[in-house]
């Protein structure tokens, strides 16, 4: 009698790898999250429970609910990595299906030049765009602090991020079978109703993880959104949270690790929800 099949994806040392890799990435965010209620201002010590870094005392504005800054800064924080998904993600998938389609040089060299841009170090990009910005783009009409802002902070994060949308696509793409495309395009289906009623449906998930990698490394990008800011309306958390560790920064912290979390089931439910749809 045959015995079973050896599976090697379900061998032990790989669930333990798992296992321990989970941890590792949890414990130091439960962690932070507890010093976050600690009523001491230092985390070298525990004074016990206390919402003090939350919800403390108004007068002495060191809470998120009530230091303006830090609530501010909060706010345009996730504001910069929302907008930044909302463009990025449909641009990236845009230039992954031209790129997959267009059988030339031109296609790699775009690619390449994509790759490029995921190693680039973020100081030099930061450099090259307020170059860009206090030099030849200064003429543009867009009040005294032209460019530096939100929309500079904006078309930063969007040049930063627009290469690991594209890339996350584009190797889902490759692995598509255009056997279906061709039979489509075959019996007279356009163009977009093949891209949206055939490919789309097939790389949904790599979509919506490049929503989940550009939201996220979007909130957690402090370089480009320090060196383009402006007034202090368009100052972000990541300068502040350097230094020392303190509750308040564990506060900041619990907040963004929350709404990451909500974010990236708010786009797992979607998904699920388009999967039973199409499956209709």
């Amino acid at each position: 009698m045959a015995g079973r099949p050896y599976d090697a994806t379900r061998a032990p040392w790989l669930r333990a790898t798992t296992i321990l890799y989970i941890c590792w990435s949890l414990i130091p965010l439960l962690v932070a999250i507890a010093y976050s209620f600690n009523s001491a201002p230092s985390v070298s010590r525990w004074e016990g429970f206390s919402l003090r870094w939350w919800v403390g005392n108004p007068r002495d504005q060191e809470s998120l609910l009530y230091d303006p800054e830090l609530r501010r800064a909060l706010i345009h924080t996730v504001s910069l990595a929302f907008w930044t998904t909302v463009i990025a993600v449909p641009m990236g998938t845009a230039f992954a299906l031209g790129v997959r389609g267009w059988r030339s040089r031109v296609a790699r060299v775009g690619i390449a030049l994509m790759l490029v841009a995921l190693v680039l170090p973020r100081v030099a990009l930061a450099d090259a765009l307020y170059l860009a910005f206090i030099e030849p783009l200064r003429r543009v009409p867009f009040g005294d602090l032209g460019w530096f802002g939100t929309r500079g902070q904006l078309v930063g994060l969007i040049t930063l991020m627009l290469p690991f949308a594209t890339i996350v696509v584009y190797v889902r793409l490759l692995m598509l079978d255009r056997q279906h495309e061709d039979s489509a395009a075959d019996l007279g289906a356009p163009p977009t109703d093949v891209v949206r009623r055939i490919i789309v449906p097939q790389i949904a998930t790599a979509i919506c993880a490049a929503i989940v990698v550009v939201f996220a490394g979007a909130m957690g990008e402090f370089v480009v959104v320090d060196v383009l800011r402006a007034t202090d309306d368009t100052r972000a958390l990541g300068p502040a949270l350097f230094g020392e560790p303190e509750p308040w920064k564990s506060a900041v912290g619990t907040v963004l690790a929350v709404v990451g979390a909500i974010a990236c089931a708010a786009i797992v439910l979607a998904f699920r929800s388009a999967v039973r749809r199409s499956a209709r």
